[in-house]
């Protein structure tokens, strides 16, 4: 006779095996796994083993833990402080922050700005906005309305998108250049454009 299929090792019990069948549930074990189990393995059954009692430490134990004399000595020294940047006062200061978080967006890269201080006392004209515009909605795809505002490295690489995708990353040169023509107002020498 035989008994089915131990749930707890997932063996056939034969009678041999001498089964023990829970009183609560009916359920067929080998008496070795009900035994190694503390009763039945069905869940939900009223002569399963309870829950196992959770641990928990407190802080009191853990502080009385001893730590090893090595360990002390290769602890870490404390980081250092966090550093703390002044925001700048003045508009073109903010352009210039702006310009290394995000060159694209904002109207040149830090190499170009760097170059600026020394180039201001160059009392330089004024670049046409309407130009730009025009540059920027007819020929931005090849980067030449920042060529016009003195932004060489951004137009170079507009320039070189479109052509080195022959021609298949013109709409995001192009966008690249409608985004530049609506947040630029300065070319790169930070002279203000005349309307």
């Amino acid at each position: 006779m035989t008994a089915g299929v131990c749930p707890y090792c997932r063996t056939k019990i034969g009678a041999e095996d001498g089964p023990t069948v829970c009183e609560g549930c009916g359920t067929a074990h080998h008496a070795d796994c009900y035994a190694e189990n503390a009763g039945c393995t069905i869940f939900g059954c009223s002569r399963a083993p309870g829950d196992e009692p959770k641990v928990s430490v407190s802080s009191p134990e853990l502080v009385a833990v001893a730590v090893p004399a090595t360990v002390v000595e290769t602890r870490l020294p404390p980081p250092p402080p966090p550093v703390v940047i002044p925001l700048p006062a003045t508009t073109r200061d903010l352009q210039h922050v702006a310009n290394r978080v995000v060159p694209s967006m904002f109207g040149g890269f830090a190499d170009e700005d760097a170059a600026a201080p020394a180039e201001e006392a160059v009392v330089r004209e004024p670049k046409n906005r309407t130009s730009y515009i025009m540059l920027g909605a007819l020929l931005g795809a090849f980067g030449a309305h920042n060529f016009y505002a003195g932004y060489y490295k951004k137009a170079g690489i507009q320039l070189a998108i479109t052509l080195l995708t022959v021609g298949l990353g013109i709409p995001m040169s192009w966008m690249w250049a409608v985004i530049d023509v609506c947040t630029i107002d300065r070319d790169a020498w930070g002279v203000q454009f005349e309307s």
